[in-house]
């Protein structure tokens, strides 16, 4: 266990190292490209060269590439439902070589995306820090959720597109990662956050927001639900709860982010459109028993690696801003050992660490 240890904390110090290294050395306020791919490549190639072992649903997606390749296209979607995105991922691992190029294209493309969106605020806050976060937070989450990944990843990238008010881009990127993951079109809650005349998002985002998302789950589970008979599909749809409690565990974060939300206009703009996302998360959360999944809340996930160190730049005092920062790594390290390691679900899938061509 130790050495499995060892090797994942590896990989988020190296990827860490190269990405202060990368907002060190920027060009024309553009990170450097090659100390990006250094630091990238850690994360790639621990997720990617995994045993199928590693992860939750590993076996599942080597049935899918089987299955995938064992039939014709007809055949296979006569008992199956995969995204048309992934399934194209099945032939071209197939036409590779094997089934662990899905693991390797997957997490290039997961991470690659992941790393575009994240960049995007490089000149902003500290791009170390927003690594660390995510390697510690989310990271690991996509070691059993393939197709999802890829499609959070393409949605957080195209935030750029809802900051920047270019709706169209946006709406075309919802349709590409739809083809990875259907659940992609909750996205398209987020076309409904406006700004004002100044170009800042607006206070009222936070009622569209609490009105919007448990109406639409109604909808869903009434209007959108009783046509869908897959198997797959049974346990989210025989759902009967209102109100969920995971999101308790999201309430003193949003209540610190939402102290600093006045602050936010002087240091960061794009602060109010994170948080917002955060909101999103919260309401989600609240809401989710309603469909029976919560796992849209992925969506917006990523919102928290720009929060927090946001969160440090608007602190005035040079003491208050460590105290934010030793308590930032500090709820980074426990929620990343409880979620994803220790004697959580996932960590009897996470330990010990195996490579696909031998432990």
């Amino acid at each position: 266990m130790t050495i499995s240890y060892l090797i994942y904390i590896s990989a988020v110090v190296l990827s860490v190292f190269f990405a202060f290294l990368a907002q060190k050395f920027k060009k024309s306020d553009k990170p450097q490209p090659i100390f990006i791919f250094m630091s990238m490549l850690p994360l790639i190639f621990i997720m990617g060269f995994r045993d199928v072992s590693i992860g939750v649903d590993g076996y599942s997606y080597l049935n899918g590439y089987i299955n995938a390749n064992s039939t014709n296209i007809f055949q296979y979607y006569g008992s199956n439902i995969t995204e048309p995105g992934f399934y194209v991922l099945y032939k071209i691992s197939y036409f590779l070589g094997d089934f662990q190029w899905l693991f390797i294209l997957t997490a290039t493309i997961t991470i690659c995306f992941f790393y575009k969106a994240m960049s995007y605020e490089i000149n902003n806050i500290s791009f170390a820090l927003v690594i660390f976060i995510f390697a510690t937070t989310q990271y690991f989450y996509y070691f059993g959720i393939l197709r999802m990944g890829i499609a959070v990843s393409i949605i957080a990238f195209a935030y750029r597109y809802i900051i920047e008010n270019d709706k169209k881009k946006f709406i075309i990127f919802v349709g590409i990662a739809t083809m990875f993951h259907y659940s992609a079109l909750f996205s398209f809650i987020l076309l409904f956050l406006s700004k004002n005349n100044q170009n800042v998002f607006k206070r009222n985002n936070i009622l569209k927001i609490v009105l919007m998302i448990p109406v639409s789950f109604f909808v869903i589970k009434y209007l959108v639900f009783p046509f869908i008979t897959a198997d797959r599909y049974q346990g989210y749809i025989a759902s009967s709860g209102i109100i969920g409690t995971s999101f308790v565990s999201s309430l003193p974060l949003l209540l610190v982010f939402l102290i600093f939300f006045n602050k936010s206009i002087k240091n960061n703009r794009n602060y109010r459109f994170y948080f917002f996302l955060f909101v999103i998360k919260v309401i989600t959360e609240i809401f989710a028993p309603i469909i029976g999944i919560g796992r849209m809340v992925w969506y917006v996930n990523l919102s928290i690696v720009f929060l927090f160190p946001s969160l440090i730049k608007m602190c005035k005092e040079r003491e208050l801003k460590f105290l934010v920062f030793i308590l930032i790594v500090s709820y980074c390290l426990l929620y990343s050992y409880s979620a994803y390691f220790g004697e959580s679900f996932r960590g009897s899938y996470m330990l010990p660490y195996k490579i696909f061509f031998g432990e």
